[in-house]
């Protein structure tokens, strides 16, 4: 804190050199060094008047950065930023337009609300300026002092200036008046869109950039056609921005396109026909994110139309430079759209793709593969024989997934298990992984009877069960064993005593012992009885129609990342504001009160100088209003308990203090009103009717440092005493001041 401190000096020292300030270049320099110390986190707030001398120069680039400046220090420098106006407002009458938008939007920014009647002429004049560059600034001028002054905006009647705007010569002021308007009236809707707003808007439609029309083509979303002349009309101005260069605009159009045609069924086939072709387009491209989010877009638009790209799937077949994420997208959309005409196709693609290096392609591969068995009951054959065939790759993540799909096919198709069963001797020593395992277990205690080899398959499974470590693959065999007993028990009865003794003596999952329980109580108690509990009838697999289709409601949000998430736009967007003006409020909206700075400020560079300044701490005043805060803390840290003891040992004691209080506080007062300022309480706990002790931490928003205390409070006389540890001893000050005020306001601690 010392060399910072220092580092302050040096620039005031460098800013006042008459040398300097004659030598425009090093003047420059001192400049962007404070800019520099600034964004690096140091307060150089300090050299607001030397600042405010260094925008008085006819360099660009030094108006810039003192600008920047201004507007990051000017509101904890309100009365100081006065100064600034004279300077801001000179600037504003320059015969340069950069220099004239440049200072518009400083003032704009400064948010103080004391140079508002100051800001009312520049900005005014700024609106009608013959630069293009300056009334823009202007247009968003405005939006920044509705978040700073809303009263101020509503009192000159800025929006319907702003709405007289929307017919200015340029696209971008245009553009900046919708944005602002948008935001300033989101309480109501949003911008009022009528008729002649809209034909006037498609009308200059191409004079926009790709954001201005994009910008355009979602507020027209809120229009309703007042006649089907007039939903035409709208339709054939906006076909050519389906050829767009821009996937934002391409998109933006499908989007409107869909969203007027919403209602109209005897349209909808003609608008699907039309968009099309502009999306396979946006697929082809070389972006694999565009890629995938026209993918996404796709997957949206088969709920409404599974048959529009049927004969399209061939645009879906992965590339071997696709980035697996893209991959696995595509292999979904190919299970969407395999119909009887294309399965066969697409099962043999399918099944090139699960030799893919990336073993989450190959899964997904064999899963689309087993899907469209389920779901194409004339093409189940042909499945079948590539999974069988993708057996004798002899890769464990193929087989066991390979396993793992048959299961279920043969709960749906039973005439398929004599085409299965001949293939999984040669799988059985080749798998390791746990599911494919189970799973295998599972197809011979359902079916292996007619299969020779099937007791000697499970003898050996059980003869290395001590080995085996999935519980999974020991619950599956033990079911399996117990289903073949009841149908070959000459050769199983054996093997399933051993088994059952080894899972009710020996294995140590609770899981399998249970269940090792159960059966051989029902094999004693009665046999017919286990054999109906165990081997009963199989339910057969129902097939759900349309589960992989997204919900339709999505519709109403197309083109966002609604369709991305899956989800609708309130699940993950706040309704906040993006800027509120004042305190920061705590979880239940009250105001959050701050300590003012000690009298004696305590800048401490060693934790013996800390401890030393601390020992003679003086108690704050409470809050008074206006006051920055000293520390924000973040509302909702997360520690456990475990975590907390662990960094308690790890971390140095900052400070040790004891107070006198004029009032013991009741531990649920004390926890409630700490939280309040979010101090949290880990622990508390009343050993005895003389002392009560706490556990407290915190953690600052910014920087992420916690800070952990222990507190002792005593009734008899009322006194308190603190042990703080934290990660930076810099910012112990402002957390004993935080909590030293939360005190105070509640009357337990004099600010006498």
């Amino acid at each position: 804190m010392e060399s910072k401190k220092g580092e302050v000096g040096e620039l005031r020292s460098l800013l006042r050199t008459p040398e300097v300030q004659r030598d425009p270049r090093r003047y420059l320099q001192a400049v962007q060094k404070v800019i520099a110390c600034m964004t690096l986190g140091i307060d150089v707030s300090k050299l607001f008047s030397e600042m405010i001398m260094a925008g008085a120069t006819v360099d660009l680039v030094q108006k810039k950065l003192v600008y920047l400046y201004l507007t990051n220090y000017a509101e904890s420098n309100s009365e100081l930023a006065l100064l600034t106006v004279n300077t801001l407002c000179k600037d504003c009458l320059d015969r340069n337009p950069m220099i004239r938008g440049l200072s518009l939007r400083a003032m704009c920014s400064l948010r103080v609300t004391d140079i508002l009647e100051y800001v009312k002429n520049p900005l005014s004049s700024g609106l009608k300026d013959r630069s293009a560059y300056v009334r823009k600034t202007a247009v968003m001028g405005i939006l920044k002092l509705f978040y700073s002054a809303p009263e101020f905006v509503k009192e000159q009647n800025y929006v319907d200036v702003l709405y007289q705007l929307l017919r200015d010569k340029d696209p971008q002021v245009v553009s900046n008046a919708i944005s602002s308007l948008n935001e300033m009236l989101a309480g109501e809707g949003g911008m009022v869109v009528n008729t002649k707003i809209t034909h006037y808007l498609l009308n200059r439609l191409r004079d926009f950039n790709e954001w201005g029309q994009c910008q355009i083509l979602e507020l027209l979303r809120r229009y309703q056609p007042s006649s089907d002349e007039d939903l035409f009309d709208i339709l054939n101005v906006l076909d050519d921005r389906l050829k767009h260069a821009n996937s934002g605009v391409v998109l933006g159009t499908i989007s409107l396109f869909l969203h007027l045609t919403n209602d109209l069924t005897d349209l909808q086939e003609d608008v699907y026909s039309r968009i099309h072709t502009p999306l396979l387009t946006l697929l082809g491209s070389g972006s694999s994110e565009l890629a995938y989010t026209c993918l996404k877009h796709v997957q949206l638009l088969l709920a409404r139309q599974p048959d529009l790209w049927t004969k399209d799937y061939h645009d879906f077949y992965c590339r071997y430079n696709d980035p697996p994420y893209l991959k696995v997208k595509k292999v979904e959309l190919l299970t969407e759209v395999c119909a009887t005409n294309n399965a066969k196709d697409i099962i043999n693609e399918l099944g090139e793709y699960a030799t893919d290096v990336n073993a989450q392609v190959a899964r997904e591969s064999i899963r689309a593969i087993g899907h469209i068995a389920l779901k194409l009951v004339t093409r189940a054959d042909i499945c079948v024989d590539k999974l069988l065939s993708l057996l004798s790759m002899d890769i464990d993540y193929v087989t066991s997934e390979t396993l793992v799909i048959t299961t279920n096919i043969l709960r749906k198709f039973d005439n398929m298990v004599e085409v299965v069963l001949p293939k999984l001797p040669s799988s059985f020593d080749s798998i390791s992984d746990p599911e494919g395992r189970a799973a295998l277990l599972w197809i011979l205690g359902e079916y292996g009877e007619s299969l020779a080899q099937t007791p000697y398959l499970l003898e050996e499974a059980v003869d290395h069960v001590v080995e085996e470590p999935s519980s999974l693959v020991k619950l599956s065999l033990l079911t399996a064993v117990t289903k073949m007993f009841f149908k070959r028990p000459p050769e199983c009865q054996e093997m399933l005593g051993r088994l059952l003794e080894h899972s009710i003596d020996e294995e140590s999952d609770m899981d399998v012992r249970d269940r090792g329980m159960l059966y051989y109580r029902l094999l004693r108690q009665d046999i017919g009885l286990a054999k109906k509990v165990v081997s009963g009838q199989s339910s057969r697999l129902v097939i759900q129609k349309n589960t992989v289709i997204p919900r339709l409601s999505l519709f109403t949000e197309f083109n966002s990342l609604s369709v991305m998430y899956g989800v609708l736009s309130h699940n993950f967007i706040s309704s906040d504001p993006p800027y509120t003006r004042g305190q920061p409020t705590n979880q239940s909206g009250a105001e959050v009160d701050y300590l003012e700075l000690l009298k004696t400020p305590i800048e401490p560079s060693s934790t013996q100088a800390l401890r030393s300044s601390l020992a003679t701490i003086e108690i704050p005043r409470p809050h008074v209003s206006g006051t920055p805060p000293v520390i924000l803390l973040n509302p909702k840290p997360v520690m456990s308990a475990g975590e907390f003891e662990q960094r308690w040992i790890k971390m140095t004691s900052a400070c040790e203090h004891e107070l006198t209080l004029d009032q013991v506080p009741h531990p649920k007062d004390m926890e409630r009103v700490l939280a309040a300022r979010f101090v949290m309480t880990m622990a508390s706990s009343s050993n005895s009717e003389q002392v009560i002790k706490y556990f407290f931490y915190g953690q600052n928003v910014s920087t992420f440092d916690l800070f952990l205390m222990e507190v002792n409070v005593y009734t008899n006389p009322p006194s308190l005493k603190f042990n703080l540890k934290c990660d930076n001893l810099g910012q112990a000050p402002d957390f004993i001041k935080h909590f030293l005020q939360t005190l105070v306001g509640q009357e337990w601690l004099s600010s006498n």
